[in-house]
């Protein structure tokens, strides 16, 4: 693990499994993603623009759901590497994630500069993959 004091490593695994636990909560709270039943006869363009409202809804809330997953994921991630001793690494370059990074996102797995290369790259492939 990083040379991080104790006290700092209990206070990111209380960061850790709290942000599990708020994540935990929200997908509980989340609304149902149960498609509407569609009219038999759909008789008028009301019935329409609320089917069609629907569906952006649920795709907004499924959105959203994926976005909690990953969330749970990565958090779920960091209190593993915590417990091997690999928290505080970064992933890509092999060196200390500065713990003032790790207070603010501690379920970061790359320091600030190899984020900033990773989010360039993605950034590229995502410009690329749109012109095709």
């Amino acid at each position: 693990m990083a040379s991080m004091d104790g006290k700092t490593i209990e206070e990111l695994r209380k960061l850790l499994v709290d942000r599990w636990r708020n994540i935990g909560r929200r997908a509980e709270d989340a609304p149902g993603t149960d498609a509407p039943a569609a009219a038999s006869g759909l008789d008028s363009q009301a019935e329409i623009i609320d089917i069609a409202q629907n569906l952006e809804q649920l795709e907004r809330d499924s959105s959203l759901a994926e976005q909690e997953r990953r969330k749970l994921i990565a958090v779920e991630r960091a209190l593993a590497k915590m417990a091997t001793g690999s928290f505080g690494i970064c992933e890509d370059c092999g060196e200390e994630i500065p713990p003032k990074r790790l207070l603010v996102l501690p379920e970061a797995k790359f320091c600030a500069n190899c984020q900033t290369v990773q989010e360039r790259q993605n950034a590229r492939t995502r410009s690329a993959a749109a012109f095709r």
